[in-house]
């Protein structure tokens, strides 16, 4: 059996708790079960979970290494550095959203700490690796012009951070924000306060039975305190909403689609991707929108 070098701890929020735990100490206990004695723990755990993540390493016997103490983030706009206490990674290549980003600066930090113990050899070429990361739905740009980004975000931190990725991302049009969810999946509220700074909000069901069905999602949208004045929609189905936004956005637009792997899956596979292979470049956006609606009026 191969032994554990290292374990790999991003950030623990709630999800999964029919499994996992009820708050967020559970769920982190029950991650950090996973450790070993004398392989190390690198982490991007919060403030809050700091305390219980060093003493369940120290109990461990698990070297512990918090990413927010050991490494810089330098944001150069296309591209960003990491500095380490032992090296610095210059002109790495965007990987998305500002999670993804982080979790690039922990597997580095990571292999640069394995490297000065004599366990791997210093990654080559960084910079070359992560241009070559295709992680589907993860702030993965599938169209451009406009541009139409998806993300499988779906519960609270998470859907927190795209959507304020995105909303920070340029955009010379209006943003435009596709959701959808399944119905015990608990999006928080911070998400509908960012929602309401987007040009409009399209709100779909799922087609699977733990979707929200429309009731549900209209009393989310409520909650949230969107309305027809935020520019809220509210469509029948994935393919719908896919067909007004094709209707209606221009090339200088951004469109984001999150909430569900499910909702992605049913957009892509309506934009007419059969593997994820063909999503691993960005295409044009106008003849994709053109066929969704030629298949409108045929």
């Amino acid at each position: 059996m191969t032994r554990a070098v290292a374990l790999l701890l991003t950030g623990v929020s709630l999800d999964h708790q029919q499994i996992l735990g009820e708050t967020v100490a559970e769920i982190a206990a029950e991650k950090l079960g996973l450790l070993k004695p004398g392989a190390p723990l690198f982490t991007a755990v919060g403030e809050d979970l700091r305390a219980q993540t060093f003493a369940a390493a120290v109990t461990a016997g698990s070297p512990c290494h918090f990413l927010d103490e050991l490494v810089r983030i330098d944001d150069r706009g296309a591209t960003w550095d990491l500095t380490t206490r032992r090296t610095v990674f210059a002109d790495l290549p965007s990987v998305g959203s500002e999670v993804m980003r982080r979790n690039a600066a922990l597997a580095l930090l990571c292999l640069d700490e394995l490297a000065a113990s004599g366990v791997f050899a210093p990654p080559a070429d960084p910079a070359a690796s992560l241009d070559r990361v295709f992680l589907p739905g993860r702030f993965q740009l599938v169209l451009t012009d406009p541009d139409l980004i998806i993300d499988t975000a779906h519960n609270a931190e998470a859907l927190e951070t795209t959507l304020k990725t995105f909303m920070s991302r340029p955009c010379a049009g209006r943003r435009t924000v596709l959701f959808g969810g399944l119905a015990d999946k608990e999006p928080g509220d911070e998400a509908g306060r960012v929602l309401a700074d987007a040009d409009r909000v399209l709100a779909t069901p799922i087609g699977l039975p733990r979707s929200r069905n429309p009731d549900q999602l209209k009393s989310l949208m409520d909650r949230w305190g969107l309305d027809e004045q935020n520019g809220l929609e509210m469509q029948d189905d994935p393919a719908s909403a896919l067909r007004a936004l094709a209707a209606t956005s221009e090339p200088d637009d951004a469109i984001l689609i999150c909430g569900s792997c499910f909702l992605i899956a049913e957009v892509l596979y309506a934009l007419g991707c059969r593997s994820l292979e063909e999503t691993r470049r960005p295409r044009p956006a106008g003849p994709v929108l053109s066929r969704i609606l030629d298949g409108e009026r045929t």
